[in-house]
């Protein structure tokens, strides 16, 4: 394994990186039984990518959050510092918005997999989407208790919506 995540972001782009992955898989392992597969695997694929990005951009805003917050970047001056400092802590929480966002898109993917791949296919989707489902649980989490963020903000909204949209894409009792 590469090296292990160094924060709850990372753990959770890894994660659902994998969760996509899985999604591409099924949806492969469908073609022959059913005419969307090949665009599904397609989509996997893409959000698979795009988690990687997020990753990285989470983990970029996260170390410059923290070094902010440890006094490490200090502008001349005290309104530019303060200024500076809210921009980052407001970069902090975009990048985990966006991985919600995209863990709610690999759920939905991976329901919809789930209903159309056979047999094991569709329980590794449903399983795949599961977990995505559960990514976007943990983000909304990195959101809410960002120091930029407050009970009120947008993004935080945004965020539960996301996981409500991840948990309806799942079948019942999962």
């Amino acid at each position: 394994m590469d090296d292990p995540p160094q924060s709850a972001g990372a753990l959770s782009a890894r994660t659902l990186e994998l969760a996509a992955g899985l999604v591409a898989d099924a949806a492969q392992r469908s073609v022959g039984a059913w005419d969307g597969a090949a665009d599904a695997q397609a989509q996997a694929l893409e959000l698979a990518r795009r988690s990687v990005a997020l990753g990285a951009i989470n983990e970029e805003a996260y170390r410059g959050a923290v070094a902010a917050l440890r006094g490490e970047f200090v502008p001349a001056a005290a309104e530019t510092r303060d200024a500076a400092l809210g921009d980052m802590l407001d970069r902090a929480a975009e990048a985990p918005l966006a991985l919600a966002k995209t863990a709610a898109d690999v759920a939905v993917l991976g329901g919809h997999v789930g209903e159309h791949a056979p047999d094991q296919a569709a329980a590794d989707a449903i399983a795949a989407a599961a977990v995505a489902a559960g990514v976007a649980r943990a983000t909304t989490h990195l959101v809410a208790v960002n120091l930029a963020t407050r009970e009120d903000d947008p993004r935080l909204f945004q965020a539960r919506r996301e996981v409500h949209r991840a948990d309806d894409a799942l079948p019942d009792g999962v």
